[in-house]
């Protein structure tokens, strides 16, 4: 499980996280430096620390005489990351698509492995080639230290995102399908519609979000 070539309170911390992304930990879950520290097989002094750096980026609250608890996905904060995410990334698919370089074989290869792993159910690698591919055209276009600093702040966007996997009535193909569609428009230099695709792409949240409060009412604040 660790590696060796990081220290055990970045492993401790990535896999935290990992958890509460995923919903491993769910929201509103109470957690505990011993039982992590046994999960993980380490002491519990990087499990500490990782923990408080998750205080500290609002994944966990600690409530004095009660104990350890992950934080609700927080609506308002994920709006607003989708919000600086569409317009930022509206103008990243504008500059793919005018330029007449590019080479778009990864995302090719991504929506490839999104089909498969649509096929298999497994939402964790999923997600992974849905942020394989946007990050995509932030390097196409240059802006790969935007993607970095976007991470940053995507976090509780991240958590809606992954959970919207889980839900029965809100398909995968739906995003395969959207992706298809902005790649086609992106390689056939139509900026208008590779544009609108993207926008349309992004307010998903905002579409499905009651959907996701239905099926996972106890997991949201500020909503």
């Amino acid at each position: 499980m660790f590696n060796t070539s990081l220290n055990l309170h970045d492993q401790a911390y990535k896999i935290i996280l990992e958890k509460i992304l995923t919903a491993d930990y769910e929201p509103g879950q109470k957690i505990s430096e011993k039982e992590i520290s046994d999960e993980l097989g380490i002491g519990r002094t990087p499990v500490r620390e990782a923990i408080l750096r998750l205080r500290q980026e609002g994944l966990v609250n600690v409530i004095p005489q009660s104990g350890t608890y992950v934080t609700k996905i927080d609506l308002r904060v994920a709006t607003s990351a989708r919000f600086i995410r569409e317009s930022i990334e509206t103008n990243v698919i504008k500059e793919v698509a005018l330029k007449n370089d590019i080479t778009t074989a990864q995302l090719h290869i991504v929506i490839d492995n999104q089909k498969y792993f649509s096929k298999q159910k497994q939402f964790e690698k999923f997600f992974a080639e849905d942020e394989d591919f946007h990050r995509e055209f932030y390097v196409l276009s240059g802006h790969s230290q935007v993607w970095e600093w976007l991470q940053t702040i995507n976090t509780q966007l991240n958590r809606f995102r992954i959970l919207r996997l889980k839900v029965a009535k809100l398909p995968w193909e739906t995003l395969i399908q959207e992706h298809e569609d902005l790649l086609s428009a992106v390689e056939t230099h139509n900026v208008d519609v590779a544009t609108t695709l993207i926008s349309n792409h992004l307010h998903l949240m905002l579409d499905e979000e009651k959907t996701l409060i239905q099926a996972f009412p106890d997991y949201f604040s500020n909503y």
